[in-house]
C-alpha cells in the first residue's frame, strides 16, 4: 500500500489553496463569506482530493450560512460554524487518491456531493459518494449533479417508492429540485406528471416532461379537479389537510421542504406529518438525501441515455462565488446556478 501511494504525485507545488471562508453565521452572504488562503486538504484512506472545476449552489448552502433553524448548529457549531467552506457539490478531476481506494485514478474527472468545501481550488470527497461524469456532459454542469439531483431521485425512487404508472404531483417544479424531479419521474415510468411553479417557468416545466403545468400565481393547485399516487412537494406551501386531499387513498406524499424559520422550522411540518400519517390511510415520507457514488452513476447514465439534464439557470466565475450564494439566498433561482473554480 505504502509503494501504491508514493506512486500517486502531489500535484500542487504549494501548501495553500484560494476557498470561499466562512467564519460567522449570518443573514447576507457578503457579510458572512470571505476569501481567504487556507491549507490544501489532507486526505483519508478511503477518499480522494480533487482539482475543482465547478461547485452548484442549493438551499443547503443558505442553511450553513444562516445557520437556521438552530438545531443546526447541535452539529455544525453553536456560534461559529465547523464547516468553514461552502459547496457540496462538486465536478473535477482526481489528483491524488488514498491508500483505500479502488476504482478511481488520477486523472479521471468524477462529480458527486462531498458535504462541503467545493468552493476552493481543491477539495476532498469519500470515493464512495462520487462517480464517473458522463462524458456527453461538460464537466462544469456534471456539479449539478449532487445534492438537487439525488433529493429528487432518492425521493421519488426510495421515499416514495414510485412505481411505473403512477400519477405524480409535482409542487415547487422550477428550481433544482423540481427540475430535476419532473425528469426522474418520467424516467421511473410516470403516467402522467403535473408540475407547479411561477409564470415565468412555465414553458421550462413543461420542456423537461410535465404533462400538465399549474400556474401557482393564477391558479391554486389544491382546486384542481385530480388525485395522485405520489405528492413530490418541494416546496412546502399548503396545509398537510390541504396536501392529502390531493393524494389517493393509498398515495404518498413526500416533504423535501417547508417554511424555513429560525428555530425549528421546517422540522416541525416534518414532525406533524410524522404524527397525523398514522391516522391516514396516506403516508408521509421525508429524509434528507443521502450522498452516493452508485445513484451518481444511475444519474450519469440517465443524462448518456437523455433522459436528464441539468436546467442551468447562472454561471458565475469563481471571483464571483459569493455573488453566486447571495444569489441563491434570495430565492426563487431557476435550475441550478454553477460556479465554475477552474
Amino acid at each position: 500500500m505504502e509503494d501504491r501511494q508514493q506512486t500517486v504525485p502531489r500535484p500542487p507545488t504549494t501548501t495553500t489553496m484560494q476557498a470561499v471562508r466562512q467564519n460567522a453565521y449570518g443573514e447576507t452572504a457578503h457579510d458572512v463569506f470571505e476569501w481567504g488562503f487556507v491549507p490544501i486538504p489532507e486526505i483519508e484512506p478511503d477518499a480522494v482530493l480533487i482539482r475543482v472545476a465547478a461547485s452548484s449552489v442549493n438551499a443547503l448552502d443558505w442553511h450553513f450560512m444562516t445557520g437556521t433553524p438552530y438545531f443546526l448548529r447541535l452539529q455544525n457549531g453553536f456560534r461559529t460554524p465547523k464547516r468553514l467552506i461552502p459547496g457540496a457539490d462538486v465536478a473535477g478531476t482526481i489528483v491524488e487518491i488514498g491508500s483505500e481506494v479502488t476504482g478511481f485514478k488520477p486523472g479521471d474527472e468524477v462529480f458527486g456531493e462531498i458535504g462541503g468545501g467545493a468552493f476552493a481550488s481543491y477539495a476532498t470527497g469519500k470515493a464512495r459518494h462520487l462517480a464517473h461524469r458522463p462524458a456527453s456532459l461538460p464537466i462544469e454542469e456534471s456539479a449539478t449533479l449532487g445534492v438537487a439531483a439525488l433529493t429528487a431521485l432518492q425521493g421519488l425512487r426510495d421515499w416514495a417508492e414510485m412505481k411505473p404508472g403512477d400519477r405524480v404531483l409535482i409542487n415547487g417544479a422550477s428550481g433544482g429540485v423540481g427540475t430535476f424531479a419532473i425528469q426522474i419521474a418520467r424516467a421511473l415510468g410516470a403516467s402522467h406528471i403535473t408540475a407547479v411553479c411561477s409564470t415565468a417557468n412555465v414553458e421550462t416545466a413543461r420542456s423537461l416532461g410535465a404533462d400538465r403545468v399549474v400556474d401557482y400565481t393564477k391558479e391554486d393547485f389544491t382546486e384542481i379537479d385530480d388525485t395522485f399516487n405520489v405528492f413530490f412537494d418541494n416546496a412546502g406551501s399548503k396545509s398537510l389537510s390541504e396536501s392529502k386531499k390531493m393524494l389517493t387513498d393509498d398515495g404518498v406524499l413526500v416533504m423535501v421542504t417547508g417554511e424555513k424559520g429560525k428555530w425549528i422550522r421546517p422540522l416541525d411540518r416534518m414532525l406533524a406529518g410524522a404524527i397525523r400519517s398514522k391516522f391516514w390511510s396516506q403516508r408521509i415520507a421525508g429524509k434528507t438525501a443521502a450522498a452516493s457514488g452508485e445513484d451518481g452513476a444511475l444519474l450519469a447514465r440517465m443524462v448518456e441515455e437523455g433522459k436528464l439534464r441539468p436546467v442551468i439557470d447562472r454561471r458565475f466565475t469563481f471571483d464571483n462565488a459569493i455573488d453566486a450564494l447571495a444569489y441563491q439566498a434570495a430565492g426563487h433561482a431557476r435550475g441550478k446556478s454553477i460556479v465554475e473554480v477552474s
